[in-house]
């Protein structure tokens, strides 16, 4: 009988010592609860790079009166000491565009949220991208 009452004794205090846990936040002041990081404000410029038959991003999303510019840098060496710019352009499906250079820059501001699709009057499709607005 001792033994039998021994091991439930030692039973009885095996159970005891497990019990559940908790990850509710203490109340200790010491170790205030953990804060979250504001979210950053999204930029209002946006540049994107037009290269040889491709701009990056190709897709790009921005807040309402956001302003992009495009920079062509499309110039490379021709191999003989000299440099070769190929002429690109930036044509909205709205009828906006850049018109059709090999060097500089041109922008746009987006007053209005939506999906503007635009490509290069070379390329085609090809050559396209997208600007969401929101």
């Amino acid at each position: 009988m001792r033994l039998a009452a021994r091991t439930m004794l030692l039973l009885l205090i095996a159970a005891a010592g497990c019990g559940g846990s908790s990850t509710a936040p203490s109340s200790n002041n010491n170790n205030p609860p953990p804060t979250t990081n504001p979210t950053p404000t999204p930029t209002n410029t946006t540049s994107i790079s037009i290269g040889n038959n491709f701009f990056d991003p190709a897709a790009t999303t921005v807040p309402v009166g956001s302003k992009i510019t495009w920079t062509w840098n499309t110039c490379g060496g021709d191999g003989y000491g000299g440099q070769v710019c190929g002429s690109h352009s930036v044509m909205f499906d709205d009828g906006t565009a850049s018109g059709s250079q090999s060097e500089g820059t041109w922008s746009r501001t987006f007053a209005a949220a939506g999906t503007y699709k635009y490509h290069c009057l070379v390329h085609g499709s090809s050559m396209s991208g997208t600007i969401v607005v929101q």
